[in-house]
């Protein structure tokens, strides 16, 4: 098994065990992780997956396919779990609906020498908050805020 495809296995392995404080581990020093919105250093990384499985306590990862590719591989996975706690988008914050939602992700990962050198996760924000019940269609940057209740 390519190094890529161990260490994807071995992310969402720590997630799904809500072992999230090891994740640093897997990265290379200089590697990034990267979701719409938001990039950040391997050790900044626990943080930000405790806020998601703070959002979504269920959270379950559901693999769809997956591509090796030249030092890295691309996989699609289908993310559900039910919105328990507070989420955090670049759209601002969305308080619990205590809906189970489903959202599918792309993650590109490159690895190097037994560590992940870059991962990017891909995912529509708008498919998310639509299953959530925010509606963000057609709306300036202000009124997304409104729509959340939030300041601008």
């Amino acid at each position: 098994m390519r190094d890529a495809e161990r260490l994807v296995e071995q992310q969402y392995a720590m997630l799904l065990r809500r072992d999230v404080a090891r994740l640093p581990d897997l990265y290379a020093p200089e590697a990034f992780y990267s979701m719409p919105g938001l990039t950040v250093r391997p050790i900044e990384l626990p943080a930000l997956l405790r806020t998601w499985t703070g959002a979504f306590a269920d959270l379950r990862v559901d693999p769809m396919g997956a591509v090796r590719t030249g030092g890295g591989a691309a996989v699609e996975v289908r993310l559900t779990g039910t919105h328990t706690g507070t989420l955090h988008s670049p759209y601002g914050t969305v308080a619990p609906t205590g809906r189970l939602v489903s959202w599918e992700v792309a993650d590109v990962v490159r690895a190097r020498k037994g560590r992940i050198t870059a991962w990017r996760s891909y995912f529509d924000w708008s498919q998310l908050l639509d299953a959530l019940g925010v509606q963000l269609e057609g709306l300036s940057r202000a009124a997304q805020h409104d729509a959340l209740a939030l300041p601008v």
